[in-house]
């Protein structure tokens, strides 16, 4: 089970991840929204509650997120094992 404590390591990582590429939230959430195979495109604020550690994604969400970033999963989810 992941914890709080999880996901605000995720949420760190992540934004670490993107401010390394000078990204805005928005500008993250436009790319991965073209990468990802769902219905709904991602919004800035779906990536800002990722980012705070109060929300995790969906593991089509993840995919998408990790493929806009050029990183594999277990560069995000180093932390812990399991959601």
């Amino acid at each position: 089970m992941m914890t709080d404590a999880d996901k605000v390591g995720f949420g760190n990582r992540l934004a670490k991840l993107v401010a390394d590429k000078h990204w805005t939230e928005a500008e993250f959430a436009r790319k991965a929204s073209k990468l990802f195979r769902g219905t709904q495109d991602f919004r800035r604020c779906d990536i800002s509650l990722y980012m705070r550690g109060i929300q995790f994604p969906d593991p089509s969400r993840l995919k998408a997120i990790c493929d806009t970033l050029g990183v594999e999963e277990k560069a995000l989810r180093q932390k812990f094992a399991s959601t």
